[in-house]
């Protein structure tokens, strides 16, 4: 008896401390679904300031960070589909997942709730990272408060020179260390053909394989080298800096803030799924 509770610990153990990690086409690039976690070049964000943002972790003895995400109503965090297939293609994790509202650290403090199911598009493409975007339904309502408030999207097609900000806990910079803290960085939209060549250019002189960029549904921002998105930073949101209206999840680049932009999904370009996933 005491060896099968033993093996029984042991195996909720090692499940809680996995983080699985999808496989993709371009395995130079990188998503940012990581448990080490910082924006890499930002600042420690204000108590309060980012009352979406939402943090997703799973284990049962210990907890691992994940992804972030970003409420957007009561009962659904909008995030990256990536973070959702790397939950969900092991049924063993998905129980154990939870999202965390109301707090900067994404281990401690705040409300965690447990989720009863998760929509993710279904023309995602894993190899390349298309139409990287999913809902999480959470199992009850979410309480509002002045630290917990759901972000209004936008639809309106962003083109160049908008000022935005991002928050994340991604890593400080590439196998950098893991920030307890969310921190938040202001970066600056940029034209969809002009990071389709920028892109293709770092990717080259880095000697990097990363995926196409499709503006149509792909929304790039740039701020400057050593200052950009990272692992740990996927399924957060980009919003517009003077009216805090979202208008993009964090997706995929190349390791970190190396001089290339760095790409969100477009939320505009998903005004209709969004509304029949959350009907």
């Amino acid at each position: 008896m005491t060896f099968k509770v033993a093996v029984l610990l042991a195996t909720v153990l090692a499940t809680s401390l996995a983080v699985p990690t999808p496989r993709h086409e371009f395995s130079d690039f990188f998503i940012h679904a990581d448990p080490n976690a910082r924006i890499v070049g930002g600042s420690q964000a204000a108590e309060g300031s980012v009352p979406y943002m939402v943090a997703m972790s799973n284990g049962l003895l210990v907890r691992s960070f994940l992804c972030g995400g970003s409420l957007i109503s009561a009962r659904h965090v909008l995030t990256a589909a990536h973070c959702i297939e790397a939950v969900f293609s092991r049924g063993a994790l998905s129980s154990s997942l939870r999202v965390t509202v109301g707090t900067n650290r994404w281990n401690s403090g705040g409300q965690s709730y447990s989720l009863s199911r998760n929509v993710t598009h279904p023309n995602y493409v894993s190899a390349t990272i298309k139409n990287d975007i999913g809902i999480l339904v959470t199992s009850s309502n979410v309480a509002f408060s002045n630290l917990v408030q759901p972000v209004v999207l936008s639809y309106d097609y962003i083109g160049a020179g908008v000022r935005s900000k991002a928050a994340g806990w991604g890593r400080i910079r590439q196998n950098g260390s893991l920030s307890p803290t969310l921190l938040q960085l202001i970066v600056t939209t940029i034209d969809g053909q002009q990071c389709v060549r920028e892109v293709a250019q770092r990717a080259a002189e880095l000697n990097i394989r990363a995926p196409a960029v499709e503006p149509h549904i792909e929304l790039c921002v740039y701020h400057s080298p050593g200052h950009g998105m990272c692992n740990g930073d996927s399924g957060s949101a980009l919003v517009i800096e003077s009216s805090s209206l979202q208008i993009g999840i964090v997706s995929w680049g190349m390791p970190c803030a190396r001089g290339a932009p760095d790409m969100f999904a477009r939320v505009s370009a998903y005004e209709d799924w969004i509304t029949r996933a959350m009907a």
